[in-house]
């Protein structure tokens, strides 16, 4: 027989320890929670700089996109939680709230009660923020909210006095004032990581009434006519069973939700064809609309003497700022790397993972201390692509693609990103410290060369959403209830429901997004 229960959560990340913590607060519910990953994590997971050493090993589901025609063919490493706590094990722990008028559009496109207003309560629920920088930060939430100042380098004060140099204004909380320079909030605890592993999972287990699955994938959702009624999953070398009661909620992020649902004969009916999955319920936009905040690593810099060691998480001041006059909210995101944690020995991880497949050896290595970088992501982008079936093998990869660049404007903001990085190491505050910038280089001279370097290396920032999304329309996979269109019971609760992608670093919003979902299935929406 297989197992019951009331409630079944696909993934241990954002949006699934945040459901479990939630619904586990009734206490005679019943919870199992499956995640694909592994449960014993290294110490690097804790130590808030050391989240380079993460990429590339068994933690990381380390995806590979397909070619991207707007970046000349190249395809592009994307990183994704692979563990207890999903991508919350694995990111640069910035808490960075989606936009007033990034929400109201979803509500403005169809999404009734996701307006800022509406989420704001949401996003205070989860918080509890130690300074009074913020007047609308929650207090006595899970996530322990820290000024990133409070640990902050040396170095990255010079970076926001090169960004005051420039004229642009100082801002106290990137959650309070939209446009200018400042220390990140962190989502920290006691000078280590925090996430939703530490904040939300481990005191949902502790309540008793969640199981935790781990090195369990999802393969296909169990449909009764127009009803789940339980999940299929891989475990210990065996296919399992687990039927609900109550709900499904799948929490797998952007890349394996969608591919759970095509497994599971959900989706468009072309696609399911060409695996020979028979459709149980035809939706088209089933691994749409994906997208993704791209990113470029530098411009990198060589200060005449090393900085200071880091104590926080390395990348802890960043300038919100728009490409143009008169935006309702930034569409540059450009931070500081005050110690580049990429060196050689990482890149040929890159390509080594990408040749093999499977995990490589964690990297400790820092590169010279003397360097630094910038980390330009553009946080409005105009591309989007997709996420499709490669098999009807479960354990084979999605084929992936954000289609970077495929929208002419994104290449040139992230040019003019990189040129306000290189205007930032020529100021005053950073002669001070002997920076010469090292790349792109004095050999990088020209507007075409400058874009043609952007092209060139192009990269991803993590933050995938979309490939599910929420709306009323023919294209729209979940209702603003988060409900999957036309099957009971199966709800989604991660980035993949974003409409479009907010002017922020996601992490955050996914939280919120999982505090909604708990919240809709307890009052019975």
């Amino acid at each position: 027989m297989p197992d019951m229960y009331d409630f079944v959560i696909i993934g241990s990340g954002a949006g699934g320890s945040t459901v479990a913590y939630r619904l586990s607060e009734q206490a005679d519910a019943k919870i199992l929670l499956l995640e694909a990953g592994g449960g014993d994590l290294p110490e690097a997971v804790s130590v808030p700089w050391r989240w380079n050493e993460l990429l590339l090993t068994d933690l990381d589901w380390a995806y590979n996109s397909a070619p991207q025609p707007g970046l000349n063919g190249r395809q592009v490493y994307s990183a994704a939680g692979r563990c207890t706590g999903g991508g919350s094990a694995v990111y640069h722990m910035m808490h960075v709230r989606a936009k007033p008028a990034d929400l109201d559009a979803w509500a403005y496109a169809g999404c009734a009660g996701w307006s800022f207003a509406d989420c704001l309560p949401f996003y205070q629920r989860s918080e509890n923020q130690l300074d009074d920088l913020n007047p609308t930060a929650g207090k006595g939430g899970p996530m322990t909210i820290v000024n990133a100042k409070d640990t902050g380098n040396p170095t990255s004060q010079v970076f926001l006095d090169a960004c005051v140099e420039l004229g642009y204004p100082l801002v106290d909380d990137f959650n309070a004032t939209a446009f200018g320079a400042g220390w990140h909030h962190l989502d920290m605890k006691d000078g280590r990581r925090g996430g939703v592993l530490t904040s939300y999972l481990l005191p949902a287990l502790a309540r008793g009434n969640v199981t935790l699955k781990t090195r369990a994938r999802a393969t296909r959702l169990l449909l009764e006519g127009d009803r789940c009624v339980g999940v299929e999953y891989l475990a210990d070398g065996q296919t399992q069973t687990a039927r609900v009661e109550r709900e499904v909620i799948v929490c797998g992020g952007a890349m394996e939700t969608p591919k759970l649902l095509l497994l599971s004969g959900i989706g468009p009916a072309d696609q399911l064809g060409q695996h020979g999955i028979a459709v149980a319920h035809e939706l088209p936009g089933v691994g749409e609309n994906f997208h993704d905040h791209p990113l470029v690593i530098g411009p990198f810099g060589r200060m005449a003497e090393p900085g200071a060691d880091p104590r926080g998480n390395m990348t802890e001041v960043g300038l919100f700022w728009g490409s143009e006059p008169g935006l309702p909210v930034p569409d540059l995101e450009i931070c500081l790397v005050h110690r580049a944690p990429f060196g050689d020995a990482f890149f040929a991880n890159v390509v080594q993972r990408l040749q093999t497949g499977q995990p490589v050896a964690s990297v400790a290595q820092l590169v010279d201390p003397h360097v630094i970088l910038t980390l330009p992501g553009l946080v409005r982008p105009l591309s989007r692509g997709w996420v499709r079936m490669a098999s009807a093998d479960p354990t084979v990869p999605p084929s992936i693609s954000c289609n970077f660049g495929d929208e002419p404007a994104d290449i040139d903001r992230i040019v003019t990103m990189v040129k306000i990085g290189r205007d930032l190491y020529r100021t005053k505050a950073f002669a001070a410290l002997g920076l010469v910038e090292v790349g792109p280089g004095p050999d990088i001279v020209t507007d075409a060369q400058l874009r043609a370097w952007v092209i060139d290396n192009v990269g991803s920032y993590y933050h995938f959403v979309g490939s599910c999304r929420m709306g009323i329309d023919r294209m729209a996979v979940v209702d603003p209830r988060l409900k999957v269109r036309g099957i009971e019971s199966l709800r989604i609760a991660d980035g993949s429901v974003m409409p479009a992608i907010p002017a922020a670093n996601t992490h955050t919003t996914i939280v919120m997004i999982g505090e909604r979902a708990a919240e809709f299935i307890k009052t019975g929406m």
